[in-house]
């Protein structure tokens, strides 16, 4: 019974305390590169000689971070953008919207590892708080897919 008020508790819409011309203008500025736990990520490898390279456009769903030689695309995802199942709080407002925009990414997200897989690449996903909250785990989970190549 705990777990279904906890979930119910998840969609339940959240007040808006900012103006629409606010709300408008901070969501404007979400950036999708250079993130911090992009940051945080990066920095570790970096700091570990880790070779990668950054948003390689050219290959499918434009990876935050590309190991080529191994095949390894890494993906650092929003909670609230990539719909995380227990941290992302819907907004009180325009719920439809957010929701079918949600799980569209959420769809695309599916379709970018299946077409990775399929052109023999390794897709890795971290969550933006388990990078903010738990750095060292975060990286130990990429470095052990890279100690599998």
């Amino acid at each position: 019974m705990k777990k279904l008020i906890l979930w119910i508790f998840l969609f339940l819409p959240v007040v808006d305390n900012l103006t629409k011309e606010q709300r408008h203008k901070t969501m404007q500025a979400i950036r999708s590169r250079g993130t911090t736990p992009e940051r945080l990520v990066m920095r570790e490898l970096k700091r570990r000689k880790i070779y990668f390279a950054r948003h390689v456009d050219i290959l499918f769903g434009k990876p935050d971070i590309v190991f080529r030689r191994k095949k390894i695309a890494l993906f650092i995802d929003s909670d609230f953008w990539h719909g995380h199942p227990k941290r992302c709080i819907m907004p009180k407002t325009n719920i439809d919207y957010w929701s079918n925009k949600i799980a569209q990414n959420r769809n695309r997200d599916k379709e970018v590892n299946r077409t990775l897989k399929q052109n023999g690449w390794k897709v890795v996903r971290l969550w933006e708080f388990d990078v903010k909250k738990h750095l060292e785990k975060s990286v130990q989970k990429v470095l052990s897919e890279l100690r599998k190549n």
